[in-house]
């Protein structure tokens, strides 16, 4: 019986929204975001490193992604794996061309988002605020658009 009340429990806190607090997210541009400014929306958040080929390869596909949903309730952060200063993280933003906003600081911890064991990996953060999928490896415009698209 404990076992069935465990997995109940594990499923329940698998679909909770992902931090009843409010997270402040700080990107390389000095702007801070409210996490719970973004309810409504679809967040994605990649995990790159400038060392990673496969990161580097999927870059084109992320700037695709976010250039077509720049209007959309849909918002594409990047996070540095390597956790580098700042103006290293800028250094390889402008290198790879990356053109959505880029996060300071790793937001896994505070948001929930568990062990990042490697890279490329994205998580995919409904509009309300719940975890619905992690992404591993490179991922392109129409798997992305995929996951947005489901309800």
């Amino acid at each position: 019986m404990k076992i069935k009340t465990l997995f109940v429990l594990l499923i329940l806190m698998a679909t909770a929204p992902l931090s009843q607090a409010d997270v402040l997210l700080k990107d390389t541009q000095g702007n801070t975001i409210s996490f719970a400014s973004l309810k409504g929306k679809w967040v994605l958040i990649n995990y790159w490193a400038g060392w990673c080929k496969t990161c580097i390869e999927e870059i084109p596909e992320l700037n695709r992604f976010y250039q077509k949903h720049e209007k959309d309730p849909v918002v594409l952060f990047a996070v540095n794996y390597d956790g580098l200063p700042i103006h290293k993280q800028k250094r390889l933003i402008q290198k790879f061309n990356i053109q959505y906003p880029s996060l300071v600081t790793d937001p896994a911890l505070a948001l929930g988002l568990g062990d990042i064991i490697g890279v490329p990996v994205t998580f995919v953060i409904n509009p309300k605020g719940e975890l619905v999928n992690t992404l591993y490896g490179g991922q392109d415009l129409k798997t992305l658009d995929m996951e947005i698209e489901k309800t």
